[in-house]
């Protein structure tokens, strides 16, 4: 029974300690750009082009904010380029915000996704996943993802962290972050 307590002990500690090992970069957002009310951050009702300016490796919205990279498969959208795609979003409450993709007009996809509005942006709900045993031979990885009014687009901040240890003794690990910027079509 003891052994049990403290192996909760532990993956506690744990727990806590890497919930906020992969941060937002504050130079990414000015708290001028940003909306502070859920009436405001309403702003963020409407289409949406399908991929980032910016993002060369062509991942589409829908898979930035629904995907979990290390089960990207399972979340992957494969489009053809010779269609026309768009992105619908919807702020439904504080807690929700629906997702949908359309070809040609005609909705192909549609997701709510959960989070949390704070700050004056739309915070996704964290993933977390632990493999193996931790600290013995095992992997913590977080993905975190925030969604920032700006003008009239929006950023998609994602961190992605990863770090594991063999006996007590940590390899290196990776943390990833990118802000992708979609535009507004309407």
């Amino acid at each position: 029974m003891t052994n049990r307590i403290i192996n909760i002990v532990i993956f506690l500690i744990l727990i806590l300690s890497i919930s906020s090992c992969a941060s937002f970069s504050k130079d990414v957002i000015s708290t001028k750009l940003n909306p502070k009310t859920y009436s405001e951050l309403k702003q963020i009702d409407g289409k949406y082009k399908i991929y980032a300016d910016s993002d060369s490796l062509r991942t589409n919205i829908y898979e930035n904010l629904v995907g979990i990279w290390w089960n990207s498969e399972k979340y992957k959208l494969d489009l053809d380029s010779n269609k026309k795609y768009f992105a619908k979003l919807k702020l439904i409450s504080e807690n929700e915000l629906e997702l949908s993709v359309y070809e040609n007009e005609v909705e192909i996809k549609s997701e709510i996704i959960k989070g949390k509005l704070k700050n004056g942006m739309f915070y996704l709900k964290q993933n977390l996943s632990v493999s193996g045993i931790p600290y013995v031979f095992g992997t913590f990885t977080n993905d975190k993802k925030r969604i920032i009014l700006k003008n009239n687009s929006i950023l998609i901040e994602r961190i992605k962290h990863e770090f594991g240890a063999v006996v007590v003794i940590f390899t290196a690990g990776f943390k990833n972050d990118k802000t992708l910027e979609f535009k507004r079509i309407e």
